[in-house]
């Protein structure tokens, strides 16, 4: 499928999505840095979430906690929400100055209202948020732009996966990315389950399959490519420290970077499926595999017996699978010991 300027698919590079989400703290200015530095980094595309408090809770003065475990705060949700929104006037700039550092821009709507927003910006494709995976009216408006959709499964059951994915189906939805996702902040390493990715891809054939990772680090991103995934959210940070949140489980500019060089070193090593020798090893089966050799000196005309061979490095004479064929042969030369034989060495 094509998303924007870059194209996803089995035989494509990763797509690697940096998820700015709520860590500008409500603030343009650190929300351009933040692309600034996603951009650096070299990832595919930034993603923000666009939302009110109004679009998410009917219970606005429930309080939640969050932060560091020891260091959390309390506060409304509905504050909370409405503090870190990115304000919709944002967007538009926002968008313009990843596409001027060759990064593509979307965001994550959370009503319809949102993705009509969004849509008038022209993103590339639209993210639905786990949270939303029962959300009929958003898949079906999402679906039916005919831009291709990113729906995340965490804290989802099997069915209503099943579901989601056939409204997104019915609506027009052509080109799906599903992403295995643990709703948890962080996520602990023993419920990520990346084997899940291999599952999904034989579940949903029709669509891609990635990660959404909300792990600490950036193991689970290259566990999940060399499953198969072929695209990988991750949280980004300016600073780990800043009071927020979830900054405190995101990726700065060094972890960040760090996994998109080593995302790209791992697609080279995935390859292709080959058992034999590479040009690499040329040099290396010459020297140091076996072949047959003279224990002692022999005289034309000898005939070889299984007490005259040894096998030794190095391995450009005769392989030792074929020593029944030179047993009982004549030696067309007299050979020093420890000559590796070639077949010019071997008569009748």
């Amino acid at each position: 499928m094509q998303i924007g300027t870059r194209q996803l698919g089995e035989d494509k590079p990763v797509f690697i999505v940096a998820e700015i989400g709520a860590n500008h703290d409500g603030d343009p200015v650190k929300a351009a840095e933040l692309v600034r530095m996603a951009a650096r980094a070299g990832v595919d595309a930034v993603k923000f979430q666009t939302y009110t408090a109004a679009e998410l809770v009917a219970d606005a003065d429930r309080v939640v906690s969050w932060g560091r475990p020891g260091q959390e705060r309390q506060e409304t949700i509905g504050g909370l929400f409405d503090r870190l929104a990115l304000p919709r006037a944002a967007h538009g700039e926002l968008f313009a100055l990843a596409k001027s550092l060759g990064v593509l821009a979307f965001s994550t709507p959370f009503s319809p209202e949102g993705a009509d927003f969004l849509d008038c910006l022209q993103v590339p494709c639209f993210k639905v948020a786990a949270s939303d995976v029962a959300y009929l009216d958003l898949l079906e408006r999402v679906a039916r732009s005919g831009k291709p959709v990113i729906l995340s499964l965490g804290k989802s059951t099997l069915a209503e996966a099943e579901r989601a994915v056939a409204v997104l189906n019915e609506a027009g939805c052509r080109d799906l990315v599903l992403l295995h996702c643990l709703s948890a902040y962080p996520a602990p390493d023993d419920e990520m389950n990346l084997r899940t990715i291999t599952t999904l891809r034989h579940l949903f054939p029709q669509a891609s399959i990635g990660l959404s990772d909300h792990s600490l680090g950036y193991t689970a991103a290259l566990g999940s490519v060399a499953l198969g995934a072929r695209l990988i959210e991750k949280h980004i940070t300016l600073d780990r420290d800043t009071d927020g949140p979830d900054h405190w489980f995101s990726a700065e500019e060094t972890e960040l970077t760090a996994l998109v060089r080593e995302t790209r070193r791992l697609e080279v090593m995935l390859g292709r499926s080959y058992v034999g020798v590479r040009p690499s090893e040329v040099q290396e089966r010459r020297v140091s595999t076996r072949s047959l050799v003279l224990r002692h000196a022999l005289p034309a005309g000898h005939r070889l017996t299984l007490a005259d061979l040894a096998v030794l490095r190095p391995g450009y004479g005769i392989h030792p699978f074929e020593r029944e064929r030179v047993l009982g042969r004549q030696l067309a030369r007299g050979l020093p010991a420890m000559s590796v034989l070639g077949w010019d060495d071997i008569g009748a």
